[in-house]
């Protein structure tokens, strides 16, 4: 059974690895936030999405799916909710303040919280969650040790993939050194974020 549990996690590794690198929601606001405000003010963002995506694994794991199985409406209540949240982050970021002079008020990456409250309507998040409750725990006695597990590799491949996306925007700020190019940067971003809401209507 060990040898199983283990090269199931490895199989884990490949499938987190996958869903953290490649482009959506959360690497297309990590790169936004990265370029506007560097690492440092971003790691609250990239903590909050550890923390939601884990609270959400584990309410996984604990039966939430269930629940959506048993109140089909539920599903499209989290699909609205979801892409009215799309659009809000998307106009958000490509009408933030890029002039000189901007505030901390006027300008501020995403916080822990809002990092946190966006993986529970992050279509991906769920798609990920989902996918590792289901396909990479082993039923029986061994449901809650691979289950948390994969909570564990979920995480461990999560915190470096995040901050690989963070750096890539910090590198383009480098690029982005007038008020006009930090607009159009950010307006791009907002384009492409609001490109992942096919994810959630198909």
């Amino acid at each position: 059974m060990q040898e199983t549990l283990w090269t199931l996690m490895l199989s884990a590794a490949f499938f987190c690895t996958t869903m953290t690198m490649t482009p959506g929601p959360n690497n297309i606001l990590l790169t936004q936030s990265g370029a506007n405000y560097g690492v440092k003010r971003t790691l609250p963002h990239v903590l909050g999405i550890r923390a939601g995506q884990t609270s959400l694994h584990i309410a996984m794991l604990l039966g939430l799916g269930s629940l959506f199985e048993s109140w089909p409406l539920l599903h499209q209540v989290l699909r609205v909710l979801s892409i009215g949240y799309l659009i809000y982050l998307a106009y958000r970021i490509s009408t933030s303040s890029v002039g000189e002079q901007v505030s901390e008020e006027e300008s501020k990456p995403m916080t822990f919280k809002e990092a946190t409250f966006f993986q529970l309507i992050n279509p991906k998040s769920w798609m990920a969650t989902i996918t590792l409750c289901s396909a990479f725990t082993i039923s029986g006695d061994a449901y809650w040790l691979s289950g948390l597990l994969g909570v564990l590799v979920y995480n461990l491949v999560g915190f470096p993939a995040s901050f690989t996306w963070v750096c890539l925007g910090s590198a383009i700020r480098n690029l982005l050194n007038s008020a006009k190019r930090r607009s159009y940067f950010n307006w791009t971003m907002g384009f492409l974020l609001l490109f992942t809401i096919p994810l959630i209507v198909r």
